[in-house]
């Protein structure tokens, strides 16, 4: 199959008209068979390593390592135990390659800028919060790769955020150089500025990267999410930049953003907790026993021992009332999609095109300030 895009060309010119080649909106094919699909996983058969060496990292924090994330944690072991993966848990603040690289103070920043480091060991990089743990072991990483782009993320279900505890990563200049600018946002924080942490960096550093940083869109969603000053007040900087996003889902070269539900991972509660054959991974899995917090509930019996799991089923204790069928959950997410457009924060929303300036500040010469860079 074919799809047909419309994007700007490759460049933005400086200058007034007269100096500025045709513009003109050029088509641009997207050829879908050019992606090289990987078949679901079989009856946990092996994992064939397409796209070159792929490598799990998590980066945790000492004391957060130690009373929270145990269950999460092991049911990533087990699961790589039955594929050659290779899995790196870091403490980012004790990690001698990290503390070389890496001056952020935060783990949500310095998490990235570790996952740059260790990204130079492998082709591919599943980058996971510590609290996203393997509830279905039966499908392989490289089913969620797509080799068009360099970086792999999906939306999460609650509020249209970019999730930014889980992604795919390519080692690739352009990969390195986002997650440094990702990243980096840690030092713009400061004052009252309710930034989202790097929830909210993601979504300026996806932005910037696929129009101008200079652009008018950039500027109006910026201005947006520099006057946050609570959640609320938030959420118009995550609409702002969906709506410059538009519809687009890949930009070849660059990145792709998966949508709710069809990501590698998904949060636990819209399903409340349950869950089916199409699901891989679930994020949120914060207890070091089984069923320690009222109002969540693990998938599992009973604590996994790692060292009964392999390359087959016998290490993965689950409760049987908790996997459904994949239409059931189709229904639990066709309900709840809809109850969290009617919960999604509206007293500060805003549309850009009608709260923010369009013209006014770079006119002239505003064809320049809206011009996409697809370099």
């Amino acid at each position: 199959m074919i799809v047909f895009e419309l994007r700007y060309a490759t460049s933005r010119f400086a200058g007034t008209r007269a100096n500025v080649p045709n513009k003109s909106i050029l088509p641009t094919v997207i050829d879908q068979s050019a992606r090289q699909r990987y078949p679901k996983r079989q009856n946990m058969g092996k994992c064939e390593h397409i796209y070159g060496k792929v490598m799990v990292f998590i980066a945790v924090e000492a004391n957060a390592y130690r009373s929270l994330y145990k269950i999460a944690l092991n049911s990533v072991r087990c699961y790589i135990k039955s594929t050659d993966y290779e899995l790196k848990i870091i403490d980012v603040f004790e990690d001698q390659r990290v503390a070389e690289k890496c001056n952020h103070t935060k783990i949500f920043y310095r998490k990235h800028c570790a996952a740059s480091v260790y990204l130079n060991d492998a082709e591919w990089m599943l980058v996971l919060d510590a609290d996203t743990g393997v509830v279905n072991p039966n499908h392989c990483i490289e089913e969620y790769i797509d080799d068009r782009v360099n970086l792999i993320f999906y939306e999460r279900f609650f509020n249209w955020e970019i999730m930014s505890g889980n992604y795919l990563v390519k080692n690739s200049r352009f990969s390195h150089d986002f997650l440094m600018r990702w990243a980096n946002y840690e030092y713009k924080e400061g004052g009252l500025w309710w930034s989202g942490l790097d929830n909210g960096a993601v979504h300026a550093v996806v932005l910037e990267s696929v129009i101008p940083k200079d652009s008018q869109p950039f500027r109006n969603c910026e201005a947006i999410w520099l006057r946050a000053r609570d959640y609320d007040s938030y959420i118009p900087f995550v609409v702002c930049v969906r709506i410059y996003l538009g519809a687009r889902r890949i930009w070849p070269g660059k990145l792709r953003l998966l949508p709710r539900a069809h990501g590698m991972a998904r949060d636990r509660y819209h399903t409340n907790d349950e869950w089916c054959e199409n699901d891989f991974m679930i994020h949120g899995w914060k207890e070091n026993e089984i069923d320690q917090r009222e109002g969540y509930r693990l998938p599992f019996k009973a604590p996994l021992n790692v060292s009964k799991c392999g390359a087959d089923y016998k290490g993965w204790l689950w409760k049987p009332e908790m996997k459904i069928s994949i239409e059931a959950v189709k229904e639990m997410i066709r309900v709840t999609e809809m109850q969290y457009g009617d919960a999604l924060p509206k007293k500060h929303l805003q549309f850009p095109f009608f709260s923010q300036p369009n013209v006014g500040l770079c006119y002239p010469n505003c064809d320049d300030y809206y011009w996409f860079n697809d370099e």
